[in-house]
């Protein structure tokens, strides 16, 4: 044992090397690649936020509330108020016969001018003229026995009462006579004034009467014809009763009918019926001509637009009035947004008076523009927009 102790110290086992067993690092990279690869993308978002935006604003088309420059006279811009009604004639007739008979003759149709006693149409009086001729023939009987009577009662060879019933007889035929005349009279229609015959009811050959509708479709009775004096039209309208306090004596007004668009004619209040209609609460009033034409006509629908001040007359000043909502104030300066294919583009405008939220513009709008209303929110020069409730 001890030998070997010796041994082993005299011959000691070489110590392992650690050192292959170690772990070779890397040297660590520096962070500024990090860094910079970090800031680009922060670049990148950046700027795709920012095209988003404005794609956003330039190709998606923002809804906007449009609102239109309207062209006014100068009768509309005084306006106080204004109404619908129909044209209507004072003097106008349907022309009927007194008596049933047939018509022979028909001298007028619709747009015929006729003067006061111009013949209308004529009716049969074949059996008239027979009644006419037995009537006669007994009148000239009657008259007869009465100058016999006379003479002999002169003579004091008739009694007073033979004399009496003579005379009767005669005034009754005289009168028979009197009344077949009479009816021969109605067999010729006349005008009754002067006027346009507007509506023919009957033709020649119908048999007509002074009461029910004629054969052709008539609804006035018996009419023939239907004669209007033109020189009476006016225009029937209702006034609601809370504006008649801005009503005074002969009000100007201008009129418009729907058949002559292009014409303003002007007129005055003639008459405020005195009566009212309970359930509309309206007022009816008639408002005469100043200067009506041949193309005024009965029935046509018209709007009445009673002005401040007369306009007959004046060189009728425009106005281009547009509403409050549609300014705004860019940079400094005064104007408005007008929608043109599809985009805003600022308008510079000049402003003048301001009434009942209407604004007149003297310069920069000519009338009919379509406009951005201030409740469509920020609008910018060149935005696309759509006009809310339109098709895109």
């Amino acid at each position: 044992m001890g030998g070997f102790r010796e041994m082993s110290q005299e011959n000691p086992r070489p110590a392992p090397d650690l050192s292959a067993l170690r772990i070779r690092r890397e040297p660590e990279k520096s962070g500024r690649p990090k860094g910079w690869l970090f800031g680009g993308a922060i670049v990148v978002v950046a700027a795709g936020a920012a095209a988003w935006l404005l794609a956003g604003r330039t190709l998606r088309p923002r809804t906007v509330e449009a609102v239109t420059a309207s062209f006014l006279t100068e009768g509309q811009a005084t306006t106080l108020l204004t109404s619908t009604g129909y044209v209507e004639a004072e003097r106008k007739a349907d022309l009927s016969p007194k008596i049933t008979s047939r018509i022979t003759e028909l001298s007028v149709t619709e747009g015929s001018r006729v003067k006061t006693g111009d013949v209308i149409a004529r009716l049969d009086h074949t059996d008239l003229d027979a009644q006419l001729a037995e009537k006669e023939a007994s009148w000239v009987n009657a008259r007869a026995e009465l100058e016999r009577q006379r003479s002999l009662h002169a003579q004091g060879l008739s009694p007073k009462q033979a004399l009496d019933a003579a005379v009767a007889a005669e005034a009754t035929s005289r009168a028979g006579v009197r009344y077949v005349r009479a009816l021969l009279d109605y067999t010729v229609i006349r005008a009754p004034f002067a006027g346009v015959v507007t509506a023919k009811r009957a033709f020649v050959g119908e048999a007509v009467s002074p009461f029910g509708s004629s054969p052709s479709g008539g609804g006035s009775g018996g009419a023939i014809v239907t004669l209007v004096e033109f020189s009476t039209l006016y225009v029937g309208a209702d006034v609601n009763e809370a504006n008649l306090s801005k009503l005074g004596p002969k009000q100007p007004a201008e009129i418009t009918l729907d058949a002559v668009p292009d014409k303003t004619y002007h007129g005055f209040l003639r008459q405020i019926v005195p009566a009212a209609d309970r359930q509309k609460a309206t007022v009816r009033v008639k408002v005469a001509f100043l200067d009506a034409d041949e193309k005024i006509l009965p029935d046509l629908s018209a709007r009445v637009s009673f002005t401040a001040e007369p306009t007959q007359g004046r060189t009728g000043r425009t106005r281009v009035l547009i509403p409050r909502s549609a300014i705004r104030t860019v940079n400094g300066r005064t104007g408005v947004f007008r929608i043109v294919e599809g985009r805003a583009k600022f308008q510079p405008v000049k402003a003048g008076a301001e009434t009942q939220g209407q604004v007149e513009i003297v310069e920069g709008l000519s009338g009919g523009e379509r406009l951005v209303s201030t409740s469509s929110g920020e609008i910018h020069d060149g935005d696309r927009v759509r006009v809310e409730g339109e098709k895109s």
